[in-house]
């Protein structure tokens, strides 16, 4: 009986690992379908990437098509309408393949309220980053890292530098202790640069530095500013 049990399981892997790639079938058409494939999966997984090689496959049919017919009928012509017939059907089915399980991945994630949430947060934080390191000014006049301030653009992240201590409580891994602590060393040391700026300074272990990482900024000065 176990046996028997553990063959009927084994087709199981096999056939999750082709759940949701139905989509593959419109690559076989001869290529005339590539591009939907891909739009279709650009759209579902909101992968923008995907959305271009549409246009791509796209245009690769249009081109064959409009060069196999009789008003362009020299062999040069034809030659050059088979090559793009071939890297539409066959080039593009080898790409839709190679793309497929991540596809499957990426649209399941859309489809799950809490992980398109977490990705949301995650793309808005490094967003705000992004900002702080480019845009230092526009960063500060706008919040980045100010959840304390009303009407800031705190973009989910606590910067260090400038956060009252009952702010800092919000980062992971920072008690209220450590969050006075935080307040009084950085005024000592004039800033911190990183997490492991503070880690070093207030001798922090090294999970508590990992804790804070993802949600911690450090929003330089005006004066701290080149040029």
């Amino acid at each position: 009986m176990p046996g028997k049990a553990v063959a009927r399981l084994r087709p199981a892997p096999a056939a999750s690992r082709w759940r949701g790639k139905a989509w593959l079938l419109l690559t076989l058409p001869l290529g005339f379908t590539t591009w939907a494939a891909f739009a279709y999966v650009g759209i579902r997984a909101r992968r923008a990437r995907w959305l271009a090689w549409a246009v791509v496959y796209a245009a690769t049919l249009a081109a064959y098509l409009a060069l196999d017919t009789p008003s362009h009928p020299t062999n040069e012509a034809k030659t050059i309408a088979a090559a793009l017939a071939l890297l539409t059907w066959v080039g593009g089915g080898v790409h839709a393949f190679v793309i497929s399980d991540d596809a499957v991945r990426r649209i399941a994630a859309t489809a799950d309220p809490a992980i398109a949430d977490a990705e949301t947060r995650i793309a808005l934080r490094k967003e705000g980053r992004h900002l702080v390191a480019t845009k230092p000014a526009i960063a500060r006049e706008i919040g980045v890292g100010r959840p304390d301030k009303a009407g800031a653009r705190d973009f989910g992240l606590i910067d260090i530098n400038h956060c009252p201590a009952h702010a800092l409580t919000g980062l992971p891994g920072v008690t209220t202790d450590l969050a006075q602590q935080i307040v009084a060393r950085r005024t000592e040391v004039g800033g911190f640069s990183s997490v492991e700026d503070v880690g070093l300074v207030l001798d922090l272990p090294p999970a508590t530095i990992d804790q804070m990482r993802d949600r911690a900024v450090f929003v330089p000065d005006a004066a701290g500013e080149d040029g």
